[in-house]
């Protein structure tokens, strides 16, 4: 994985390693990840869980190849009670033996998926990758995790959304089918006003903007569960796992 790694440099890991799976990230003291898990539970499509540590302290997930929790990702957001302290490249001595890892299907992964099935993303070949934003939708709130549902957006030919809809369904892992198509204001987003953006954001003549369930939404849960120390991925730079995409399938496209 450090090559990988080390491809993903100082920006995205968008387009990186074209077939594998890419995650989301989240390190929580075992005191905690109990109840971190039930929220995911009861928010599939924002936590669609792909892997869990074994036992506390273990940075290996299986499941997902090679992957070194301590190592692996571009970069790290560190937390404390809750609040942002730092960004750093690994974690070192800061990886305890109460550690407990999570990792999640990612949207990037799911592009992936709408492009094999043909799916137009005319707004790649301009220059944006997608943004995040938070909405007034809420997460179902569980042992102090709670947090407004964030989505990432990228605008559809008006006449692909139902295909994009009925290729997404079949990644529930990756997010799954989206959570909103067409006007922004319905569920509290301003499009000028992302929370993060990769590129220029822009809804093209004849485009519809369309809105998937985003992990960065466990970012917010976290801040208001306040644990003690908490590390997460650095949005749009993913853990890039051994996982196949064709591995996350359900069903066909029948």
């Amino acid at each position: 994985m450090t090559s990988v790694r080390a491809a993903a440099g100082q920006g995205t890991t968008r387009g990186l390693a074209p077939g594998r799976v890419q995650c989301n990230v989240v390190i929580l003291p075992a005191a905690a990840a109990d109840g971190f898990g039930r929220w995911c539970d009861r928010n599939p499509a924002v936590a669609p869980v792909l892997a869990r540590s074994a036992a506390p302290g273990d940075p290996r997930l299986p499941a997902l190849g090679q992957v070194d929790l301590r190592t692996d990702l571009p970069a790290y957001r560190v937390f404390e009670d809750g609040r942002e302290v730092a960004v750093v490249e690994d974690l070192g001595e800061r990886w305890t033996e109460d550690l407990v890892g999570f990792a999640f299907g990612c949207s990037f992964s799911l592009e992936e998926a709408l492009q094999r099935e043909g799916v137009p993303l005319d707004y790649a070949r301009r220059g944006f990758g997608g943004a995040i934003y938070e909405t007034s939708l809420e997460t179902v709130a569980v042992d102090g995790f709670a947090a407004p549902l964030v989505v990432s957006m990228r605008p559809l030919p008006a006449a692909a959304v139902d295909a994009a809809h009925r290729v997404s369904e079949r990644y529930p892992q990756l997010h799954g089918a989206p959570v909103h198509a067409g006007d922004p204001a319905a569920i509290g987003v301003d499009l000028d006003h992302p929370l993060d953006a990769i590129g220029e954001v822009e809804v093209g003549a004849g485009e519809v903007p369309v809105f998937w369930a985003c992990g960065v939404t466990t970012q917010l849960a976290i801040e208001s569960a306040r644990p003690p120390r908490a590390f997460t991925h650095v949005s749009s730079r993913m853990l890039i796992t051994e996982l196949r995409l064709e591995d996350l399938e359900v069903g066909g496209p029948g």
